[in-house]
């Protein structure tokens, strides 16, 4: 079973959901090429978050928080900040932030090689915490492997996941 059959067997999506996104343009503005696991997620599941904690960023979302674009942004400032008294394992030009959870942990991509991200692999920052962890894959195998017992990742809190993880779509109240 792939790992995309597989979290949709885990965590079922939302019905009904169905995200159209213009992945050039998106790509062009945040001047990198995308995952297309994450394309994929993006499009089954739309914006909300994995047992109300976890939240993958969007290319939007009625949530300013989750947006792919302007976390990146705010990331790549945010680590040159932290930079200047802790020892970062990357060069913040190769991390691309992916999910935050509730308790300000960020899941990045590490972006290399530049043009090949279906080969990107993951790490991860908790707030207040000097560790960073890797995943050697990518975000829709990290949420089956984490979602399903079988990884935990170091800067997760004790509860995350649930015994039965759900997806929690955002209301869209735009309409």
């Amino acid at each position: 079973m792939s790992d995309r059959e597989e979290l949709l067997r885990l965590v079922p999506p939302p019905e009904g959901v169905s995200v159209r996104v213009d992945w050039p343009a998106l790509e062009e503005e945040l001047g990198s090429p995308l995952p297309s696991d994450y394309k994929w997620l993006v499009e089954r599941y739309g914006p909300g978050s994995f047992d109300n904690f976890l939240h993958v960023l969007q290319p939007t979302s009625p949530f300013p928080p989750i947006r792919l674009v302007s976390s990146a942004d705010r990331a790549a400032e945010i680590l040159d900040q932290l930079r200047a008294n802790e020892d970062i394992p990357f060069p913040t030009e190769d991390l691309l932030p992916v999910a935050k959870t509730d308790n300000g942990d960020t899941l990045y991509w590490v972006t290399r090689p530049p043009n090949d991200p279906d080969s990107w692999t993951l790490t991860g920052n908790a707030a207040r915490n000097r560790k960073w962890p890797l995943f050697d894959g990518g975000i829709v195998a990290f949420l089956v492997a984490t979602l399903s017992g079988a990884h935990r990742m170091e800067i997760l809190p004790n509860g995350f996941p649930t015994d039965s993880p759900v997806f929690v779509p955002i209301p869209d109240n735009s309409s």
